[in-house]
């Protein structure tokens, strides 16, 4: 579900970041890699750190308060730091990509996951979502709550 997001965005802002900062084919190439990849650990390691709290927090704030989410401003610090010690960008353009480039991927996020109102639109959500690893999710809470299913059906 999300890769195919990820892979949507940088797609989309490769070359207008290309065009917009200078930068060669190989630098914006990593850029995007930099900004995806610490997206994917955002959403793994703080968003989903606090386990269902930490999703429902996003939720209930919605992602238009995302910018106000723990995390998120580790992550656009992240994102710069890459972008000069990764990438090799100066510390301005590196800002201005990162403002830039984190826009972009919150604006499409918005678009996918959300109504008119900016909350949570469950339809949306939902048909994004691979049913096999929404299985594999739902049986991994049942194991850690010490749920043997086996038992109870009595396979």
């Amino acid at each position: 579900m999300l890769q195919e997001i990820y892979n949507d965005i940088q797609a989309k802002i490769q070359q207008q970041i290309q065009e917009k900062f200078g930068l060669s084919a190989d630098q914006t190439t990593q850029s995007t890699n930099v900004l995806l990849e610490n997206f994917k650990k955002f959403f793994s390691e703080d968003v989903m750190a606090g386990g269902l709290s930490g999703i429902k927090e996003l939720m209930n704030n919605g992602i238009n308060d995302i910018k106000n989410f723990p995390g998120f401003q580790k992550l656009r610090d992240n994102v710069a730091n890459d972008l000069e010690t990764k990438v090799g960008l100066s510390k301005e353009t590196a800002q201005k990509v990162r403002d830039f480039s984190v826009t972009e991927v919150v604006e499409r996020f918005k678009t996918e996951f959300t109504d008119a109102s900016g909350k949570p639109d469950f339809g949306k959500i939902m048909s994004k979502m691979n049913i096999t690893d929404l299985q594999g999710k739902a049986q991994d809470i049942i194991s850690k709550m010490g749920v043997d299913l086996n038992k109870i059906f009595g396979k």
